[in-house]
């Protein structure tokens, strides 16, 4: 077996180098190119194997949380299939706990990252109007006559304006520099 110390610096360049490489593609081309993701899952997976099958079972179950964590959005229509797939290929590098530290992360930094978006692109009342759209709908599960004000604010939204969309890959990979790179939520998992 190669010495553990140089698989996890080995492990911690390439899932960094990873991150980075699709965070730039998506934020430049809003898409995280399958010659990316396919090709690090395949060397997260292999690098976990240089420790062992107790590592590379690890990492294959990594990479199968990352995967489940974001596949029922993406069937809800909330989540492109590329940020399925980078979940996933980063799980391959890591372990389940380690994935959930990530996904926490980054679901943490997503709203600050979207804050910057709706900042730059100047769309702060269209998002707020749809955020009330959204929330009065989702509400009204509860309290039907929310509905109705849902309605109402519809008719005041202007359709031809594009919502801000945020690369939720920045925030994947956010969150797995911050836990590759420092002990956060390590005291959780």
């Amino acid at each position: 077996m190669i010495e553990a110390l140089r698989v996890e610096r080995a492990i911690a360049f390439s899932l960094t180098a990873f991150v980075l490489a699709v965070a730039l593609s998506d934020a430049r081309r809003r898409r995280i190119p399958n010659a990316l993701v396919f090709p690090a899952a395949a060397l997260g997976l292999g690098l976990n194997a240089l420790n062992g099958w107790n590592a590379v079972t690890q990492s294959a179950i990594g990479l199968a949380t990352g995967f489940a964590l974001l596949f029922l959005p993406y069937l809800a229509g909330g989540m492109r299939a590329g940020d399925v797939k980078f979940l996933a290929a980063v799980g391959a590098f890591t372990s389940a706990p380690q994935i959930l530290r990530v996904f926490f992360l980054t679901l943490l930094c997503y709203p600050l990252l979207a804050v910057f978006f709706v900042t730059r692109e100047r769309k702060w009342a269209v998002t707020f109007l749809r955020f009330r759209i959204l929330l009065l709908r989702s509400l009204s599960a509860f309290a039907p006559a929310l509905r109705l004000r849902a309605a109402r604010l519809e008719e005041s939204d202007d359709q031809r304006v594009e919502s801000v969309r945020t690369p939720f890959s920045l925030a994947i990979a956010t969150g797995t520099l911050l836990t590759l790179y420092t002990g956060l939520l390590n005291y959780l998992l």
